[in-house]
């Protein structure tokens, strides 16, 4: 993770994770070596992220914030400007409040809180000249995973992003879980839609799929056809 931590990147990060253990390996890169973090540690880490990514939601879709939520939190933060000891941490960081695995961790979770704050605040300080975006690619899920760590939105939330896709629109698929919509956040930017080239192609299979229930199966005949 490069300097300063990236409140997108984090939450971008976190839609990878299937399970706890995926935390804990991607915070020993983080830091550089193994560590030892507590169930509540984590537990606090992600609710962090969580609401982070319903102030987000509620940013882009011009609500309120929460905040009072917001200001108290950051009430909490005991800052510290200059060179961290930690090499991961940005010059502006939250104190950890010892050198403790867990306190370390909740000093991310604060730092990332801060630079959120930051972005929001540029947000509605120019009317929304800068603006946060998720990215419009959909895809079908087949891996099971834990819940914790797969429903990253709220149902009611969720559900408000997914009717900006018009093909799930189109499909009632709306309240499916049949196909699910990327997580990615991103800044928004003229005409960027996708998070990856990547993920573009697969949304386009997937929409042609979807719009034509017949294109799949000419698609694989074209294909056997060209190697007969």
């Amino acid at each position: 993770m490069t300097k300063p931590l990236n409140w997108i990147e984090i939450l971008n990060e976190q839609t990878t994770w299937k399970r706890s253990s995926d935390l804990a390996r991607w915070y020993c890169g983080l830091v550089g070596r193994q560590v030892q973090l507590t169930a509540q540690s984590i537990e606090e880490f992600v609710a962090m992220l969580t609401y982070i990514r319903e102030q987000a939601t509620a940013l882009h879709f011009r609500e309120r914030l929460d905040l009072e939520g917001i200001d108290r939190r950051l009430s909490c933060v005991s800052l510290s400007f200059g060179a961290a000891e930690h090499a991961c941490l940005p010059v502006l960081h939250a104190r950890p409040g010892s050198e403790g695995d867990d306190d370390l961790l909740k000093a991310f979770a604060e730092t990332i809180l801060l630079r959120f704050t930051e972005f929001a605040g540029d947000c509605l300080d120019s009317n929304f000249a800068v603006d946060i975006g998720r990215c419009e690619g959909i895809y079908r899920e087949n891996a099971p995973a834990d819940p914790e760590y797969v429903n990253l939105f709220a149902p009611h939330s969720e559900s408000r992003w997914r009717k900006e896709i018009p093909i799930l629109v189109q499909a009632g698929l709306e309240e499916s879980e049949e196909v699910q919509r990327c997580c990615d956040f991103f800044v928004m930017r003229p005409k960027a839609r996708f998070c990856s080239e990547e993920c573009r192609f697969r949304t386009f299979q997937l929409t042609k799929q979807l719009s034509d229930p017949g294109y799949l199966a000419a698609k694989q005949k074209r294909y056997r056809e060209r190697h007969k």
